[in-house]
């Protein structure tokens, strides 16, 4: 059973306390955010994270449509994945339509994200993020 813990526009975050889980499940109107709306959502997800200090995070990207801007990825990594690190995070999981490629179950590894502390892990099966996070 997950918490609604926040929501804005393009997102719903949810805490899965059992599992030890903050999620960001995406939304369809991420079609029309902007990367302010982007790095905002980024930041809410942070701060549930500094929040609740769970040990996995889950980002449910099935409905995630927006296509960021150059410079983004600098700024994650400036702004957002030390924030996850600093809470205390050990895995962290996407979850993308089937067939995009490098996910776990076509093969994909997993792999520290820039200056992350923790492996990330592509998966197209919500249920094999769920695994991976209990091995």
């Amino acid at each position: 059973m997950a918490t609604e813990r926040a929501r804005n526009p393009w997102g719903i975050y949810l805490y899965h306390e059992a599992e030890n889980i903050v999620e960001l499940r995406w939304l369809p109107s991420t079609a029309d955010m902007g990367d302010p709306g982007m790095r905002a959502s980024l930041a809410l997800f942070a701060l549930q994270a500094e929040i609740l200090r769970p040990k996995y995070l889950l980002v449910d990207g099935l409905e995630f449509h927006h296509r960021p801007v150059e410079g983004f990825v600098p700024w994650r990594n400036d702004c957002i994945i030390p924030r996850y690190g600093s809470a205390g995070v050990q895995k962290f999981a996407f979850i993308v339509p089937a067939g995009f490629p490098g996910t776990m179950e076509s093969g994909g590894k997993e792999q520290i994200d820039g200056p992350a502390i923790f492996p990330t892990a592509w998966f197209s099966e919500r249920k094999n993020a769920l695994e991976w996070f209990r091995r």
